[in-house]
């Protein structure tokens, strides 16, 4: 090897090894606020099989800081790797709610990792990516067209990558206060979840932790004061994912308000200022209940009225929990959300001489803390009407009316005027009891094929029907007529006689007619006996889908129930060909049986559901399942 030779190789030799001791940078996706974005791949590998997965969070974050003026800032931070099709549907466009009027959202980083590089640049936000959309409940709403529903788009999304999302919303409130609930289990698992709160030093931040949460880390830096709570390596919610997953799973609710009564007086103060009508609208009022003999027919009056002049616009109203419309605006417009409408119906309400006030409710079978004062764990705004022998729970959203007792069965209950904490409402039955449905059909013969019978219905508690059935305009007969119908089609209620008639039960008789029943191919009479209306089918929550055989939720039941259906057929002439045979299923969710007999003239089928655990776990859906697709019995005739 010549001199040159040997320069120019010890020259590149030294290179190599210059170049094997400098980081590669470029395959590396670095820090993002403090994060190692690359260790947390690294666990999320090593702890998720990432093939069984659509997604995987590397983090999942949630920064809520309260300035010293009560306006706050909400930043989520989120990072999140993306294997399917479904991945991208769940978290490459995100739809971010808020209301322009008092709040303004700034979005931080939208970019992709792929073929090992940023797109686009960490510092830039590509202009096609951030697109502010109006929501459709609000498009014919004038006065709610300040609500936005931002998307957030991902652009380059190739399989697989990681994507990650910061964007902050920040709020200008007059309320005194600030709550939130927040739930550790996202709908995919995740390597880092937390949530972190910071007031002003000095002030309190009331919390409670559940199902396992561990109790946060507190800094106090110069004048702020946070609170941080962090999971690792957290599985997913199960599917589907359930309106209530703080019922088992890690969950935070906190608090800046003082008590409930300060929560109370800032509802009260804005509701009650809006809930005064103008001269036009009272005397509106006075000719549509003016004729009206009662104060319960003037209640239903008014619901109805509601309903009439003011399009119910379902969209949450917590955008706008403490500035709601004036009642005499929502009348203009004639459209309002549930908050709107409840503002108008109070003033009807009160002016007609009724006492209306707000009122919340829990979900069935939600434990809430009393302790943490706060909105977030209650479901909408309504109305709690009492009067002489009045005392109903209007749902403005969809306008209907309930008696209050069954409305707040078994629920966490708040009236913010009243000055006091939540209540847990009684159930109406002995502790010891489930709500209960039993209902009788008995069934002979009429004139020219038609058939005809007796019934009586025994409802109470979830079941009882006394609401539906109140009123002056037939009521009571159209609630039988389905109760009927829906065990026996075509059946029709033709007289009724109530033998206990109360808000939390019912007992009444009725006659009822059936058509003549076309005769099947083999000239068979079919009765086919199917499930009740307002039955334990009717109190399921809609992710509850029989076609599953496997869930990864709980089940959350209304309560413990019971269900029995007897039906009694006078034969006739008739022969019976076929009648169920006596079958019986005893786990522990509950237990169903039939019994049926064919005796003197008689076919009796008895059959009796009960389901007796509130909150059924995954493992145990498919007990609770083999005891609901028990299918529809049949008697054949010929």
């Amino acid at each position: 090897m010549n001199r040159r030779s040997l320069v120019i190789t010890t020259i590149f030799t030294a290179a190599l090894l210059m170049l094997s001791t400098i980081p590669l940078y470029a395959n590396t996706m670095g820090s993002s606020d403090g994060y190692d974005l690359d260790a947390l791949w690294a666990r999320a590998q090593n702890t998720f099989d990432l093939a069984e997965h659509d997604a995987v969070l590397l983090l999942e974050s949630r920064a809520v800081m309260i300035g010293p003026t009560g306006s706050h800032v909400t930043r989520v931070h989120r990072v999140v790797w993306i294997g399917t099709a479904r991945g991208i549907r769940a978290h490459a466009d995100l739809r971010i709610p808020y209301n322009s009027a008092a709040s303004a959202l700034t979005v931080k980083s939208l970019r992709t990792w792929r073929d090992n590089m940023w797109w686009p640049d960490e510092s830039e936000i590509s202009p096609t990516a951030v697109v502010e959309t109006l929501p459709y409940a609000v498009a014919r709403a004038d006065d709610y067209t300040t609500m936005r529903e931002t998307m957030l788009l991902h652009d380059g999304i190739e399989l697989p990558c990681i994507m990650e999302t910061t964007y902050e919303i920040e709020t200008e409130t007059a309320a005194d206060g600030a709550d939130g609930h927040w739930v550790f289990p996202q709908r995919d698992p995740a390597v880092v979840v937390e949530l972190t709160v910071s007031i002003p030093s000095g002030e309190s931040l009331l919390f409670s932790v559940g199902n396992g949460t561990p109790e946060p880390e507190i800094a106090r830096v110069n004048a702020t004061t946070t609170y941080e709570w962090r999971i690792e390596n957290v599985e997913p919610l199960g599917l589907p994912v359930i309106t209530t997953p703080a019922v088992y799973a890690p969950y935070v609710p906190w608090s800046t308000w003082s008590d409930w009564s300060a929560l109370g007086r800032s509802i009260v103060s804005g509701f009650d200022a809006a809930a005064v009508l103008d001269d036009t609208l009272a005397d509106t009022l006075e000719s549509y209940v003016e004729h009206e003999p009662t104060y319960a027919s003037k209640t239903r009056a008014i619901a109805a009225f509601v309903d009439e002049c003011s399009r119910s616009i379902h969209y949450s109203s917590r955008h706008w929990a403490f500035s709601p419309r004036p009642a005499s605006r929502t009348w203009d417009t004639a459209y309002g959300h549930g908050l709107d409408r409840a503002v108008l119906a109070s003033a009807l309400f009160r002016r007609a001489g009724l006492k209306a006030q707000p009122a919340y409710r829990s979900n069935p079978t939600v434990d809430i803390d009393i302790g943490i004062p706060g909105l977030s764990r209650f479901g909408e705004i309504g109305i709690r009407v009492s009067g002489d022998m009045v005392d109903m729970f209007y749902d403005p959203s969809n306008g209907t009316l309930t008696d209050a007792p069954v409305a707040f069965e078994g629920r966490v209950a708040w009236n913010p005027g009243s000055g006091e904490a939540p209540f847990l409402a009684p159930v109406l039955n002995d502790s010891d009891r489930s709500s209960r449905l039993e209902l009788i059909l008995t069934v002979e013969p009429g004139e020219n094929d038609t058939w005809k019978g007796t019934g009586f219905l025994d409802a109470d508690g979830l079941f009882c029907p006394h609401g539906e059935m109140t009123g002056l305009d037939g009521e009571a007969l159209a609630l039988l007529g389905k109760v009927a119908g829906s065990v026996l089609p075509g059946s029709k209620v033709t007289a009724f006689n109530p033998e206990v008639f109360e808000s939390g039960r019912v007992m009444v008789g009725f006659d009822f007619e059936m058509p003549a029943l076309e005769p099947d191919a083999h000239d068979r009479v079919v009765f086919v006996l199917g499930d009740p209306t307002g039955g334990i089918a009717d109190k399921l929550s809609p992710d509850v889908h029989l076609y599953h055989e496997h869930r990864g939720s709980p089940v959350v039941l209304p309560g413990k129930m019971t269900q029995r259906v007897r039906l009694r057929i006078k034969t006739g002439d008739k022969t019976i060909v076929h009648i169920p045979e006596a079958r019986e299923i005893d786990n522990k969710v509950g237990h169903f049986s039939v019994r049926s007999n064919n005796d003197g003239g008689w076919v009796t089928v008895d059959r009796k559901l009960t389901v007796f655990v509130p909150v059924v776990g995954a493992e145990a859906w498919p007990d609770l399942r083999a005891l609901l697709l028990e299918e529809a019995d049949t008697v054949l005739m010929k």
